[in-house]
């Protein structure tokens, strides 16, 4: 299968206040978990970054569909909601680039 995994770069309003951006961090293949790293923002800096884990079960076997680019965004707003990770996982938090 021929995919690459959605980025959410444009700002997703949370509040008034504060948004949300992901980008794509890895998959594990074997358990078919996906980590992205949410950005808040508020007054448009960045006020905090963390490590999200979605565990796509809605998806089936093909991935590459419009419905599974907003079912991803939906689950990511929903971890970026409460402000905190949802994962032990770090990936590439300690990055210079992240």
């Amino acid at each position: 299968m021929d995919f690459t995994f959605p980025e959410y770069p444009e700002p997703t309003p949370l509040d008034a206040q504060r948004s949300w951006t992901a980008t794509f961090d890895s998959h594990d293949q074997r358990n078919d978990d996906v980590y992205y790293m949410v950005t808040i923002h508020e007054a448009g800096r960045e006020v905090a970054r963390f490590m999200v884990h979605i565990f796509p079960y809605w998806a089936g076997d093909d991935w590459r569909g419009q419905e599974f680019v907003d079912r991803m965004r939906k689950e990511l707003g929903k971890v970026a909601a409460t402000g905190k990770t949802n994962t032990s996982y770090t990936g590439g938090m300690s990055r210079p680039d992240r």
